[in-house]
Order: C-alpha cells, then sequence, then structure tokens
C-alpha cells in the first residue's frame, strides 16, 4: 500500500476512536462564559464609577507639581465650599468698631480732618489734640473747628435741654442748629445730633482763629450744609 494511503487509512481509524461532540453543551458553556465576562465588567464600571463621583464629592484635587530643585510636591486645588468658609471666617473676625463713653479727641480729630471738603488747609492750635480743636483755612483767615463726640447711656437731659422741640428724622435721629445772633463777636454756628444708639456728636465753628478773639472773617469756611452733613456722617459711629 503507498504511504498517502496508509497515511489516510491511519487518520480514518483515528477519528473512529473519537466521540462526537456535545454542541447544546458546548454552547451552554460559552452562554455561562459569556455572562460571567459581562458581570465582571458591571462590577469594575461601578466601582470605578464611584471612586470617582468619591473624588468629585471631596471637593478638592491634588495635583503633583515639581519644585525648583526637582522634588514633587502636591497642591490642594480647593472647592468653592473652602473658599465660602473662609470669607465668612474674616468677616467674623473683623466687626465693626464702636466705642463707648468719649471718643479720645485726637480720633474725632482725625475722623474730622478726612471729612473736611478739599482744597483746605488745616493745622493743631496749641492744645488743639487735647481738646478736639482744629485750625482750617481756605485762603482767606483760619476758623477755628471744635469737635466733641460721645455715646450717651442715658439721653434724657440732652433731649430737653438741648433738643426741646426738635422733630426727629424718621429713623429717631435729631439734629439742632443754632447760629450765634448778629453782632455776636465772633460769629459762630454749632450743629448737634444725637443718634437713638446714643451717639452725640457736637460740632463748632468759629469766624476767627480763637473763641475769645474778634471775628476774622465775614463768612464762614464751612457752609451751614456742609457743616450739618460732616456732623452727621455715619463715620462717626
Amino acid at each position: 500500500m503507498p504511504v498517502e494511503e496508509d497515511f489516510t487509512e491511519a487518520l480514518r481509524t483515528t477519528l473512529l476512536t473519537f466521540e462526537p461532540p456535545n454542541t447544546p453543551s458546548l454552547l451552554q458553556a460559552g452562554v455561562r462564559n459569556g455572562r460571567r465576562r459581562r458581570r465582571r465588567r458591571a462590577t469594575a464600571v461601578g466601582v470605578s464609577g464611584a471612586a470617582v463621583l468619591a473624588l468629585v464629592g471631596l471637593g478638592a484635587a491634588v495635583v503633583p507639581g515639581l519644585l525648583s530643585d526637582g522634588r514633587t510636591a502636591d497642591r490642594t486645588i480647593a472647592g468653592p465650599a473652602a473658599s465660602a468658609t473662609t470669607g465668612s471666617a474674616t468677616a467674623s473676625a473683623t466687626p465693626k468698631p464702636t466705642f463707648t463713653g468719649a471718643l479720645p479727641a485726637d480720633r474725632a480729630l482725625a475722623i474730622l480732618t478726612a471729612l473736611l471738603p478739599s482744597g483746605l488747609t488745616h493745622s493743631s492750635p496749641p492744645g488743639g489734640r487735647q481738646s478736639g480743636q482744629l485750625w482750617v483755612d481756605d485762603g482767606h483767615g483760619k476758623s477755628l473747628l471744635e469737635v466733641h463726640v460721645s455715646r450717651q447711656t442715658s439721653t434724657t437731659a440732652i433731649r430737653s435741654h438741648v433738643f426741646a422741640g426738635t422733630t426727629p428724622l424718621a429713623d429717631g435721629t435729631l439734629i439742632e442748629s443754632r447760629q450765634a445772633p448778629p453782632g455776636t463777636d465772633p460769629g459762630h454756628e454749632t450743629v448737634n445730633v444725637l443718634h437713638p444708639d446714643g451717639l452725640y456728636v457736637t460740632l463748632m465753628e468759629w469766624q476767627a482763629p480763637s473763641q475769645n478773639g474778634p471775628s476774622t472773617r465775614t463768612t464762614p469756611i464751612l457752609t451751614p450744609a456742609q457743616l450739618r452733613a460732616i456732623a452727621t456722617s455715619s463715620q462717626w459711629q
């Protein structure tokens, strides 16, 4: 028998010893294998999604940076919640300043100086920093300004004497202005302001460098409207 025929016969004989494949069993095994792989993929995707959500929930990400000397450093990027907390802490740490009793004369003069109209020069007369006095000059002669500021715990006496007959503003503030009668030397004007919380401001202006000398000006440096605006400023709080 030729070699080709011997090989063919041997191959046929060998094949006859094999059992035919169980096709339904193979199909079921393939389906089970496919389902297992799909479940593993779904689980992996779920875990990855949860990790991403957890990272977003933290509100911060760590970004590696490189220092100048080659070392690695981490920089934290803060979310909006951190910024809002910082802003609230800063606001609560800086309460609005206030005072009780008499406002020191040097502080009152500093506020008065800041409220003066532009174009005026100012200087301190002898003892002025202790008495709340200030010289102002518009180039046509000095005027003496005097300011007193306090926060009163009881305003009954002030209301009955200084503000008798004065109609309060809508917020309860009392304002009283008075000018010296004609012929008074030196001429002067006073504005008194009493706030509902007891803040009491008195601002006086003389048409001379001194309360006791003759008038050196025919008109005051500050108009009545300017004097009133300064005395009612919220800066005195």
